[in-house]
């Protein structure tokens, strides 16, 4: 059986791109499973929850983007192994057709997008480390300059890469982040929110 999975990053986002192009590729819309969350982490339960309980071995997903795994080369190649081969299940990435390991399941064709996959989730996460550092310096500059980066009054603080790289990850909570940035609660979110928006549209 054929699934979907798509995310967007942010609650205002509209996933409906992503739905019509697995919808063009004959997937069912109920077999469509789309979740709204950061790729910072990989802690997401719609995705768990297809992959991990709701598909068996020999289905297939499918997702628009490599990204839709992750955002880092390692996340990306332990997701893609744990589904083809600890699950014994398919994946078919709907912009790059020679990733579909549905197809060609002899030992050549398994080599083939094995090498494939590992160069281009390293390419995706160079872009992303990429984009990361210009949105800092993007920060820093806009700081220099005396410019606001948000509502009036408020700004990113200097450590807010930092702290907001720690606080996705789990290392500390978002209470202990918002201290460390001296940050209301209102004001932190608003920000994560404006940060996340611009890495989104940067992604694109």
């Amino acid at each position: 059986m054929d699934f979907g999975y798509v995310r967007v990053s942010s609650k205002d986002q509209n996933p409906a791109r992503q739905v019509k192009i697995l919808l063009d590729m004959g997937i069912e819309e109920r077999n469509i499973y789309v979740e709204k969350k950061s790729g910072h982490h990989f802690n997401r339960e719609t995705y768990d929850m297809l992959v991990n309980h709701i598909m068996r071995p020999g289905d297939r997903l499918t997702v628009t983007e490599l990204k839709r795994f992750g955002r880092n080369y390692r996340e990306i190649y332990q997701e893609w192994n744990h589904i083809t081969k600890e699950l014994q299940m398919d994946v078919r990435v709907a912009d790059m057709k020679i990733l579909d390991t549905s197809l060609n399941k002899d030992l050549i064709g398994q080599v083939i997008t094995d090498v494939v996959l590992a160069l281009l989730s390293y390419v995706a996460e160079g872009d992303w480390e990429e984009r990361h550092e210009l949105q800092r310096q993007g920060i820093e500059v806009a700081k220099a300059e005396g410019r606001h980066l948000g509502r009036p009054k408020v700004e990113f603080p200097e450590n807010w890469v930092e702290c907001y790289d720690r606080w996705r990850a789990g290392a500390i909570s978002a209470k202990e982040a918002m201290v460390l940035m001296g940050l209301k609660k209102d004001s932190f979110y608003r920000l994560v929110k404006k940060y996340e928006n611009a890495e989104e549209i940067s992604s694109k």
